[in-house]
């Protein structure tokens, strides 16, 4: 039988967190603005449906239609960035709805268009040595897929920098009018003493 306790201190992930750990500025930081970091964690799982469509699509256009490499990076891109931005609008910042779409769409998907070029950029400098780096790797699978197999970790490398970079622009341009949440001063749980 499962009990399910009323106690919200029993459902807090804080109570895994080191006594060292709660005692610094980031842990700080983190913990006054849990609003935000729910919105990051959203906003990371939308850009993991986009990263799913993105990789799914680029595969899809450079293997089995031959698109050039460019091309079909771009085109995936912009069809997961217009994705994201449809579940951005309505789950991650619900508040942004008040804005007009017609507006709010370009400021994204220039944010985004940087993000392309940040992701072409990586593609143009990684993909080559990562790619002879699996091939020469000693094991049989790999030799024989080096091409899916760098496309797709250069693919990874490059989401997560882009990711970052997605949060934080969109979040102070694009969403700015989305009023900061924190949780208030005395909502922060002491640290523990470590002696």
């Amino acid at each position: 039988m499962h009990v399910v306790s009323s106690d919200k201190r029993s459902l807090s992930v804080s109570r895994f967190v080191p006594t060292a750990v709660k005692g610094t500025r980031f842990y700080g930081l983190a913990h006054r603005n849990k609003p935000e970091i729910k919105r990051f964690v959203k906003f990371a799982i939308v850009g993991a449906s986009g990263l799913v469509i993105d990789i799914v699509l680029l595969n899809i256009f450079e293997r089995n239609l031959g698109m050039p490499v460019p091309i079909a990076v771009a085109l995936a891109f912009i069809i997961a960035a217009t994705n994201n931005f449809i579940w951005n609008r309505l789950w991650v910042y619900p508040e942004s709805r008040t804005q007009k779409k017609r507006r709010q769409m370009p400021v994204f998907l220039a944010v985004n268009a940087a993000g392309l070029l940040i992701n072409e950029l990586i593609f143009l400098l990684f993909q080559a040595p990562i790619t002879a780096l699996v091939r020469l790797t000693p094991i049989p699978f790999f030799q024989a897929h080096y091409r899916g197999i760098g496309l797709n970790v250069t693919k990874l490398i490059a989401a997560v920098i882009v990711m970052l970079w997605n949060f934080f622009v969109n979040r102070f341009v694009t969403f700015r009018n989305v009023a900061w949440k924190r949780n208030l001063p005395a909502e922060i749980e002491p640290a523990d003493s470590a002696l």
